[in-house]
């Protein structure tokens, strides 16, 4: 790390002065003057067919300018997704069929928030309600119907493995619905500019959504713009369009301003959350503890609209065998359509849910063989070259063995259990992947006359660093201090498009893009600076806004002089360069999406947890938890630390606490109140451990590192539970009533009944 400035430090990210005082504009911030409040009416059914829509009452409200509904879409009528007949991508507006109660009838928009309210209650609707499907389970006709997806992939010969295998655990497992939970709701503003473009200043993910805001409003792409803000949090839930397509319709109709926030409730109800999985596993292994063979199938629920469901199970597909190399493995993966709320993608997508499946497994298969449990994971830890069920091949060091042993030292021995309480250990190791095949990005950077330079690229910063990183990578390939570099993000207008801020993407999508771009101009200034110190290119140095020959290092020019020598030579000063990821191959591809099954790149890690339990009431308190993940490079180790702790803490709650609850197709959560994230009196002692062995696809072998520690967490805490109530506990959340009753369990029918 002796030969980098600024990558690998702890820099200070640029943003962080301004989030910390509050002066941060975000979505609804900066409200342009004479904007229209807007406002959703969703359907109180989950399930129906609308019989009358009349909104003439809500139009004589004194304010109101609008009410729009299906028949005012200019457009398509239609968010995009995966087009599944016979339930095509989710409408703008529900015109005769309702499949959730996220379904939207019309959209208010008023000159105050009383005449909004006001409105929305004077719309008369009527609907005949009609029984859904609330279950995966279902096993009526229809099923086949409902069907999104149904991959399959085979390695070896898992049956006979299974047959031969001296221990065969066979489980069902569960995991539950649950919410992005971003403290920041969605909301955004809109106008009409002066050349007629329809803008959109919002919270988002993605700003190419601005393509699917122009079918809407039957507009060439060139007639609209997003501005991407900083992002309060988003998870996944805002990689889709929120408030964009009703936003710019308002504005569209009314040629006015507009404003729109989607409260707590309203955003439960309606926006995306993630797959719930049904896992059946099967695991045979020897008594030497080597795995022999895995047969899993999993059915996620897809809610009322497919989306990417095909994209998510076929992920946790591939994955499903977790970090281990095992020669023979059958995984199924479906997906079905339901009347529950879409499911889509949210930090993890589906390897959260497969790892706390394959490391349940793992544990009880230990136990039954009498083997340590972290002896049976080294014992069939994957290694570099190693193949997935897939076939693909492991590229990088996975460095397991360096992540289990550093989480065991730091946690050191068992804590002792106060009196009436258990205290349980649980460790889990994982694999994620970032990248994905045909994904691709651009960035531009540019330097100016006075030496400093600018970057331009559309990826979102969601919170997690991504603009002050992209600097970074910037101002060290051009060797400038991080105060000579500036930042613009997120304009679909002006910036490269370097595509969605999740699935740990943007470090390797625009990180390489930057870096490249950056390279280019690298050479001219090279090239400049040598002209000047009368010296070869490959001989100069350049940092801190300075170039100097590396024999003379006293010698030094500054950097608008290089620049200017460099503008002088005819060199590239100004360069847009981009990352295209080229396809896996496959035998039979089509199996796979046309090569989309796996991931570039994978980031390994192990967790471990201490928590202590009161199995009488089931009462979960976390003692201690250690994430470590080997990043490859910590480009920046404060922000890489940022996401450990940020991810872990989510796993923690996805173990513990967070699930929406349904009844029969309504969110029974609805608040912060009923839907309980985890708080700083939940977690207990954190410790992050960063290992980087300095292999990865990002700039200067970085790995992706948004997504890896939530995923390693649910498993790890709740085998940590079961640990210390003395049984494998199969569903998510582990609740203090589930843990009670295995408590209870296990106290009646003995030790090592798995509940």
């Amino acid at each position: 790390m002796s030969d980098f400035a600024i990558v690998g430090k702890p820099n200070p990210r640029f943003d962080a002065v301004p989030k910390a005082d509050g002066s941060l504009p975000y979505g609804e911030d900066q409200v342009p003057a004479n904007a229209l409040h807007c406002g959703l009416l969703y359907s109180p059914v989950p399930c129906g067919r609308i019989k009358r829509l009349d909104a003439s009452d809500a139009l004589r409200v004194p304010g109101v300018a609008a009410v729009l509904t299906a028949k005012d879409v200019p457009g398509k009528n239609e968010h995009y997704g995966s087009g599944y007949p016979p339930h095509a991508s989710q409408p703008i507006f529900a015109k005769e069929e309702i499949r959730y109660t996220g379904d939207v009838l019309a959209l208010v928009g008023a000159e105050t928030r009383e005449a909004l309210d006001a409105a929305m209650a004077a719309i008369r609707v009527e609907i005949e309600a009609k029984e859904g499907v609330w279950t995966t389970r279902h096993t009526e006709p229809s099923a086949q119907e409902r069907k999104v997806c149904d991959f399959e992939v085979k390695r070896g010969d898992a049956e006979a493995a299974l047959a031969g295998a001296d221990v065969v655990i066979e489980r069902t497992y569960r995991t539950q619905l649950a919410e992005h939970a971003f403290l920041e709701p969605a909301s955004g503003t809109s106008w009409i500019d002066a050349d007629g473009v329809v803008t959109i200043r919002v919270g988002t993910q993605l700003i190419e959504n601005y393509r699917a805001v122009a079918a809407v409003l039957g507009l060439p792409h060139s007639k609209v713009r997003v501005l991407g803000t900083f992002v309060g949090g988003g998870f996944g839930a805002k990689g889709v369009m929120t408030v964009e397509p009703y936003l710019a319709l308002l504005t569209w109709k009314t040629k006015r301003p507009a404003v729109m926030v989607i409260g707590r409730e309203h955003g439960i109800r309606s926006t995306m959350k993630k797959h719930p999985f049904e896992m059946r596993y099967r695991t045979g292994v020897n008594r030497d503890g080597k795995i022999v063979g895995v047969d899993a199938d999993i059915v996620g629920d897809a809610g009322a609209y497919p989306h990417k469901t095909n994209l998510f199970l076929l992920g946790a597909m591939c994955i499903a065998a977790g970090p281990y190399e095992i020669e023979n493995v059958r995984v199924r993966a479906h997906g079905y359509l339901t009347n529950n709320p879409i499911t889509n993608a949210m930090r993890g997508v589906g390897s959260n849910q497969v790892c706390f499946a394959y490391e349940s497994q793992i544990e009880l298969a230990a136990q039954a063989l009498g083997m340590d449990a972290t002896e049976l994971r080294r014992r069939n830890f994957i290694q570099k070259g190693g193949k997935l069920p897939t076939g693909q091949p492991i590229p990088h060091t996975p460095n397991l063995e360096g992540c289990l042993g550093s989480v065991l030292t730091a946690l050191g021995p068992r804590p002792k259990a106060r009196p009436g309480k258990r205290v349980g250990r649980g460790v889990a190791a994982n694999i994620t992947g970032y990248g994905r095949p045909f994904d691709a990005a651009e960035a531009a950077v540019h330097m100016e006359n006075d030496g400093s330079a600018v970057v331009r690229v559309s990826a979102p910063d969601i919170g997690a660093g991504q603009g002050a990183t992209l600097l970074s990578v910037a101002a060290e390939e051009l060797g400038l201090g991080l105060g000579q570099v500036s930042i613009h993000l997120s304009d679909s207008a002006t910036t490269p498009l370097s595509g969605i801020t999740a699935g740990s993407r943007q470090t390797l999508m625009a990180g390489n893009s930057v870096r490249a771009a950056a390279g280019k101009i690298r050479e001219g200034l090279l090239k400049g600076a040598g002209a000047l110190l009368e010296a070869a290119a490959e001989d100069v140095r350049l940092g801190g806004g300075e170039a100097w020959v590396s024999s003379a290092p006293e010698r030094r020019v500054k950097m608008n002089l290089v620049v200017a020598k460099a503008k002088e030579l005819k060199q590239t000063l100004h360069c847009t360069e981009g990352l295209n990821l080229p396809p896996h191959v496959y035998a039979d591809p089509q199996r796979y999406l046309g090569g989309l099954g796996g991931w570039s790149d994978y980031t390994f890690g192990v967790h471990a947890t201490d928590v202590e339990v009161d199995p009488e009431t089931g009462e979960v308190q976390v003692l201690r938890h250690v994430a470590c993940h080997d990043v490859g490079r910590a480009l920046n180790p404060v922000s890489v630390e940022g996401q450990f702790e940020g991810g872990a803490v989510m796993g923690i709650g996805y173990a513990l606490h967070e699930e929406v609850t349904m009844q029969k197709g309504v969110c029974r959560s609805q608040s912060f109140h009923e839907y309980l994230i985890p708080t700083s009196s939940d977690i207990g002692e954190f410790q992050s451990i960063i290992l980087e062995c300095g292999e990865g696809e990002g700039p200067w072998g970085a790995r992706g590192v948004g997504e890896p520690p939530c995923n390693n967490a649910p498993a790890a805490v709740a085998l940590a539970v079961g640990d210390a109530v003395g049984t494998r506990l199969l569903d998510l959340p582990v609740t203090p009533e589930r843990v009670a009753r295995a408590a209870m369990a296990v106290r009646k029918n003995g030790h090592g009944k798995a509940a």
